[in-house]
């Protein structure tokens, strides 16, 4: 990757985190994020469907069997039947997540991270065994389960379509959170730029194409219903097993193995 494409990308990412964490009412003053981004057009097509996009990360998947995953399929049926619906890359309700630790891509590298043990020409299935093999002999210091909520306002303000943003349940939450990803900083070999203040989510779609005023104001008109349903079906998400998996797009999501923790 060129120094010109690497330095866009990461000013794309710090205008688009900026901007989540102002107040609500700056919002109108913020500087917009570009739309579509790089991670955006690295993982969908300009029609709204997946790229190849194969890698490895450890998350935590949603429930099946969970309140709030039904409140969010009737958001991503309605995303779907919106106006703007072409402009989105819904993601699968099958692979509903929350990133714990964004791991190696094959398409990215540079502006993602490569772990510093793994050649940097290696093929992406040799990165994940290799990583794996780091996992299986770690024992992480995190008690479970890891327990968050969304945070409404910041969700209904992002200012890309359409991420559920999540923060600890409280302090220790927080505290437990951050701890496990500095853990597996350590163990993958490398930490992002926006490692300290990555803020997790759950990305219900990516946004392939800028809305227009109208559609930015039906969108949120519509999260703000929404996203208060997930929020009360489940005020507090209590997530299992950290999973260490690999995946060929953003639609499926491979375990191979789980984290142990206590």
């Amino acid at each position: 990757m060129t120094t010109h494409t690497r330095r866009q990308f990461l000013i794309e990412s710090s205008v688009a985190l900026a901007a989540s964490l102002l107040p609500s009412s700056l919002f109108a003053a913020a500087e917009a994020p570009r739309i579509p981004n790089r991670d955006t057009t690295l993982k969908f097509n300009p029609d709204g469907t997946p790229r190849p996009f194969a890698g490895n990360t450890v998350i935590c998947h949603l429930p099946v069997q969970s309140a709030m995953r039904d409140a969010m399929v009737m958001l991503h049926q309605e995303l779907k039947r919106s106006s703007y619906h072409t402009k989105l890359g819904l993601t699968s309700t099958d692979s509903y997540h929350m990133t714990v630790f964004p791991g190696a891509n094959d398409l990215d590298r540079s502006a993602y991270g490569w772990p510093s043990y793994v050649p940097s020409d290696a093929p992406i299935e040799v990165c994940t065994r290799m990583v794996g093999e780091r996992i299986a002999k770690k024992h992480f210091a995190c008690q479970l389960p890891l327990r968050v909520r969304v945070d409404q306002e910041y969700t209904v303000n992002y200012p890309m379509a359409c991420s559920l943003r999540l923060v600890g349940a409280d302090a220790e939450e927080d505290r437990k959170l951050r701890s496990l990803r500095d853990q597996l900083a350590e163990t993958f070999g490398f930490r992002l730029n926006d490692h300290a203040q990555y803020q997790f989510h759950m990305t219900m779609s990516y946004q392939i194409a800028p809305f227009t005023a109208e559609e930015r104001n039906a969108y949120r008109d519509l999260m703000k219903v929404y996203v208060k349903r997930i929020a009360e079906a489940v005020p507090v998400l209590e997530l299992g097993i950290p999973e260490f998996c690999s995946f060929p797009d953003m639609f499926r999501f491979e375990p191979q193995r789980l984290l142990v923790c206590s």
